[in-house]
């Protein structure tokens, strides 16, 4: 650990392969002799070594006996160079703005599996921002036993956010990024919209996976169909929040089948926790650490 550089913490480097061979990176910092792991699931254009909400949790957990291992998706920053592990070690083009969201399976199996082969057992998942939609995905399609809670740190409304955002733009640009995602112009950069066509898509269309998982005007049925135990946390100044947050945990109340359900709400903490991540990150741990 480096002295008078805040929130620096020891831990190790590690490379791990997604399940389609995609390499890529994470930072675990590790208690000794634990067979619990949190793992921590960055949002849009985040990644595994920056912010500081991260390794606030790690440090924290350190002290209540967790391992954390905070891992990049092949969503991360807004767009990156990666590399499958083949003969010819091809280059591929991620990030958030041209990522297949479906995807984000392939990165968590892959840190899963890389933990399983060090000795963890039971596995913790928590999303920040789009990293919420990614975990809760991964458990409604994989259903893993072993992974025993999901803490959703802010867990927006990525299509009504963006359909409020564009306002009278929302039609034309969902018109054209539809056209545009059928033509090799598909993972192009868009004009107007930080995503390449395809990657507005998921969000902009209803019926696609990502834009149903939190639209809190639609059914919420996959939501609703996750038993597994879940942790909300809002803050009341997010300002990705199309409504106030205290209506979001209300619906997630009502639509939850989880078998143990918990939620906060900070006051006056914005959509990055800045300056609450010890708040946030104690009331996740204790969570976690009571079911």
């Amino acid at each position: 650990m480096i002295k008078g550089i805040p929130n620096s913490i020891d831990g190790k480097l590690v490379t791990f392969l997604a399940t389609d061979r995609l390499i890529l990176n994470g930072f675990l910092v590790e208690k000794e002799s634990s067979r619990s792991c949190i793992v921590y699931v960055h949002g849009m254009t985040g990644n595994f070594y920056g912010g500081l909400l991260s390794k606030t949790l790690a440090k924290r957990a350190l002290k209540y006996n967790y391992s954390t291992f905070v891992v990049n998706t092949r969503g991360h920053d807004i767009l990156s160079s990666g590399r499958l592990a083949n003969q010819a070690m091809k280059h591929v083009t991620i990030g958030t703005m041209v990522e297949k969201f479906e995807d984000s399976i392939k990165d968590l199996d892959g840190a899963l599996r890389y933990l399983k082969s060090i000795g963890y057992a039971r596995f913790f998942l928590v999303g920040h921002s789009t990293g919420c939609q990614k975990i809760l995905y991964y458990q409604y399609v994989r259903k893993r036993r072993d992974v025993k809670a999901l803490a959703l740190l802010a867990p927006d409304d990525d299509y009504n956010l963006n359909k409020r955002n564009l306002g009278n733009k929302w039609r034309t640009t969902v018109s054209r990024a539809r056209v545009l995602s059928r033509t090799r112009k598909s993972r192009e950069y868009n004009p107007g919209i930080p995503f390449s066509p395809a990657r507005f898509m998921s969000i902009a269309d209803p019926k696609r996976i990502e834009a149903r998982l939190f639209n809190y005007e639609g059914g919420l049925v996959e939501f609703t169909s996750v038993n597994t135990p879940m942790y909300v946390v809002f803050g009341t100044k997010d300002e990705g929040a199309v409504k106030p947050v205290k209506e979001y945990v209300a619906t997630l109340w009502r639509k939850t089948s989880s078998s143990n359900y918990g939620s906060l709400i900070i006051k006056n903490a914005r959509h990055s926790f800045s300056g609450y991540e010890k708040v946030v990150s104690d009331s996740v741990i204790k969570w976690i650490s009571s079911i």
